[in-house]
């Protein structure tokens, strides 16, 4: 996991008959992660790859985002800010926090005729980055590796693995867009100099294939390789990964014990996590159907994103017991929820808890009315899952 800090700091003061604008820097910086690379699949071969879906994590990739745009809290209205250049290399070995890439950009803060301000609050970026993603496999690691000579671009074995270019499918074209709500909204203007980091993810973000032992990329149909989530202001951001797998190396979506792959990445601003991405079907608690985010946000509160009427909410917070606890909602629109989520937070990579969650539309309020940071919800489970903190 990665992570892009935007430092954005003013110009000089230009006349009225100038485009003022703001410059700044997009610190590709790495995120979460265990520390080193895990070994513990190193002994996997073609033989025990088991037929199937598997998850897989690149333990390198070329990254190359292009554009980003801020949503403003007036509907209809975004400035955008073109990153040249920026190629990172996202390695998996590297410790959480490493300065990956530094990309400089410039945003306009008047439009070209002068009539626009795009001075005010933002409540959330569209991140823009390439679809044709160099992807790196070590097979030492998880038994499947990146092999250029392979039709499928995949094999099996312990192979160092070298890179292939993995294709974003789904009619995304040549650019795909991530669309990133924020918890609290930010301002912009010309004394302001606001920071945003925008946490990455590509732990167990690609799917792949095995087919009489022989592994190959699953032609998605959009699904996105890359997970984000902005956080603004001057706050440390950082992300944790549970899951029912055991490692964060190539896994079988269909678990030894028969137990479904499901996943949780739980997304900090300092100690308070503001965003959570869950598996979308989630046996007795979520059909599949309904969202899988939720951000520590009331919907009843906060800002529209667009004409639809999306926006964040879920109340997603940690209480003082150390509970996670989230809603899931059927839409954005957040009109009719689905199911409840409580979690134990975990404290060091490895350690198991247990995620409960009840299928139900009659989500408790939080206690201060915000999110549930003031208090763990009442739970009926309809299902509890054991999973394992494996990356932070």
């Amino acid at each position: 996991m990665f992570g892009v800090v935007i430092l954005v700091s003013g110009c000089g003061k230009k006349n009225a008959n100038e485009i003022k604008s703001v410059t700044g820097t997009a610190s590709i910086v790495l995120g979460a992660s265990t520390g080193a690379v895990s070994m513990q699949s190193g002994d996997l071969t073609i033989a025990s790859l088991a037929d199937g879906t598997w998850r897989l994590s690149p333990d390198q990739a070329k990254l190359t985002f292009t554009q980003i745009d801020f949503v403003s809290a007036t509907q209809g209205q975004s400035v955008s800010a073109t990153l040249s250049n920026c190629v990172v290399t996202y390695d998996r070995s590297l410790q959480s926090g490493a300065n990956l890439l530094d990309c400089p950009f410039t945003l306009q803060l008047t439009s070209e005729d002068g009539g626009v301000s795009y001075k005010g609050t933002y409540v959330g970026v569209y991140l823009y980055f390439k679809t044709t993603i160099p992807v790196l496999l070590n097979g030492a690691l998880g038994g499947i590796y990146s092999d250029p000579a392979s039709p499928t671009k995949l094999s099996a074995g312990s192979n160092a693995g070298q890179y292939v270019d993995y294709q974003l499918g789904g009619g995304t074209g040549a650019v795909a867009t991530a669309q990133v709500y924020f918890a609290t909204p930010f301002l912009i203007s010309d004394t302001e100099t606001p920071t945003i980091r925008v946490i990455t993810d590509m732990i167990h973000t690609i799917s792949g294939e095995v087919t009489a032992g022989v592994p190959s990329f699953n032609a998605n149909a959009g699904e996105r390789p890359v997970e984000l989530m902005a956080v603004p202001g001057g706050e440390t951001g950082s992300s944790e990964f549970y899951s029912t797998a055991t490692t964060i190396e190539s896994t079988p979506q269909l678990g030894t014990d028969g137990q479904d792959y499901l996943f949780a990445r739980v997304f900090y601003s300092g100690a308070n996590p503001v965003f959570v991405s869950t598996s979308g079907y989630l046996p007795g608690c979520s059909s599949g159907s309904a969202i899988s985010q939720a951000y520590a946000v009331n919907p009843a509160t906060a800002p529209l994103q667009d004409s639809s009427g999306n926006k964040a909410g879920g109340f997603l917070g940690l209480s003082a017991a150390g509970d996670i606890s989230w809603a899931l909602a059927s839409s954005y629109q957040w009109t009719q929820y689905e199911s409840l989520f409580v979690m134990q937070k975990a404290s060091a990579i490895g350690q198991g808890t247990d995620l409960k969650c009840q299928a139900t539309t009659a989500i408790p309020q939080p206690a201060d009315g915000v999110t549930y940071r003031s208090g763990t919800p009442a739970i009926t489970p309809s299902h509890t899952f054991q999973v394992k903190l494996l990356a932070k």
